[in-house]
């Protein structure tokens, strides 16, 4: 796993923000760019790139250090942020994710993660932006802020997820739970209605007309965790 921090100004209070698959820090910056023009005080810290769940060195001596600690996590970094050591969690939570990736019941379906890894390519990734983001408008927004990472880099990661999910057990072993679940009517990643499954027992937002990429409806870290207040 990869981290980058966003913001580290010694405040009291840390967000992590684990990011989908595939993707970079572009998404972070553009999220804490529109965060700071609303004063938001928080250090950040980004999380991406999960061929391996080993944090990077000194991850947890960083971390500890903070009064409170939030996390923010979206797609497969739902799964991901469950088998990282953390410290202890205030709140978490999770954006068009569930603890169950690939499952037919509360995730992606086998077959369709499987005809993505077997068919990921620069040609096919056009058509997986597509699919992520739901109407041009979104599309649009997204490529502005599109990772800078080749297309065999991302399937490299894919295999290395698939590989993650198959060894080690769904939940995880986190001392902490996510306390809410933000959920796109529009996701054609993550179905809205295997994320109602997942996430029954938990409190939900429903965005009727959110895709799987969130950060159109979501412009600042603020707007996201103004679903919890």
């Amino acid at each position: 796993m990869k981290t980058v921090w966003l913001r580290k100004n010694c405040a009291e209070e840390l967000l992590i923000f684990f990011n989908g698959w595939g993707m970079d820090r572009r998404i972070g910056d553009h999220l804490l760019g529109e965060s700071l023009s609303e004063e938001f005080q928080a250090d950040v810290l980004l999380c991406y790139d999960y061929s391996t769940l080993e944090p990077e060195p000194n991850f947890m001596l960083e971390v500890s250090r903070y009064n409170r600690i939030t996390i923010v996590a979206w797609s497969f970094g739902v799964w991901v942020a469950q088998h990282i050591e953390l410290p202890p969690i205030a709140y978490a939570i999770a954006i068009n994710g569930t603890l169950h990736p690939v499952n037919g019941e509360k995730g992606i379906n086998h077959q369709v993660f499987q005809a993505t890894l077997a068919t990921y390519s620069e040609k096919s990734r056009s058509r997986f932006n597509r699919r992520m983001c739901g109407t041009g408008e979104v599309l649009a927004l997204f490529s502005g802020m599109s990772p800078d990472r080749a297309a065999s880099d991302q399937r490299e990661e894919l295999e290395r997820l698939q590989e993650h999910f198959l060894t080690h057990d769904s939940a995880g072993s986190a001392g902490w739970r996510y306390h809410h679940a933000i959920i796109g009517g529009r996701d054609l990643v993550f179905p809205a209605e295997q994320q109602y499954h997942a996430w029954r027992g938990v409190p939900q937002t429903i965005i009727a007309d959110m895709p799987h990429f969130p950060f159109f409806h979501f412009r600042s870290l603020q707007e996201v965790l103004a679903c919890i207040h």
